[in-house]
């Protein structure tokens, strides 16, 4: 289990019609947290929250943790520009986590936003809609860009060798879909898969 010193919430939290977004404020590196279908931006037990107060900790990024609605394309661009508002610096880059379908939306759309450095997802279904929308998205993140971390318990761990060519992928043996079993934490796969050059 992940160990982090006690945080009451994120230092803004900011709703409209088609995002909801935790932030707390840091430097010019992002960390941007897409969560499933249906989650909350603080994450089971408060998951996403101690994740997000750990890293600004460590690394001193800024950290965004959005729940992921319906309109996943209004969605991402209204994260995207709320990204750019806040964070203020023409440097700005941005480390994607996504879980489970916020690790899709990442792929969907990442693909095409110039900021976002690497992406990370941890269980993207892989039965919705791979040859129409994921397949196409993938084959545009080239180079070190993606990294996909399936459980060997997730449904979509026998859908993997479609991905191989087109990212790295991690196994994480005995681990469901919610991480459950995993033998590894998600705050640990965070620094060694998406934050390891900030070291």
């Amino acid at each position: 289990m992940d160990t982090c010193e006690a945080v009451s919430d994120f230092d803004r939290v900011l709703t409209d019609r088609a995002s909801h977004i935790g932030y707390m404020q840091g430097s010019e590196k992002v960390l941007f947290i897409k969560g499933g279908q249906g989650g909350s931006i603080y994450g089971y037990r408060n998951r996403y929250l101690d994740l997000a107060a750990r890293v600004r900790r460590k690394y001193g990024c800024s950290v965004f943790v959005a729940a992921t609605s319906e309109d996943d394309k209004a969605s991402h661009d209204g994260e995207m520009r709320t990204v750019r508002e806040l964070v203020n610096d023409p440097a700005y880059r941005i480390y994607y986590l996504g879980i489970s379908k916020g690790g899709l939306i990442g792929c969907w759309y990442g693909a095409d936003e110039p900021r976002i450095r690497r992406i990370v997802t941890v269980n993207a279904p892989l039965m919705i809609n791979f040859h129409n929308r994921t397949r196409p998205a993938l084959k545009k993140l080239t180079g070190d860009r993606l990294t996909m971390v399936y459980g060997s318990r997730d449904p979509s761990y026998p859908y993997i060798p479609f991905v191989r060519n087109c990212a790295a992928v991690r196994i994480l043996d005995g681990a469901g879909h919610n991480l459950e079993n995993s033998p590894v934490s998600l705050s640990s796969l965070v620094e060694e898969l998406l934050l390891f050059d900030l070291r």
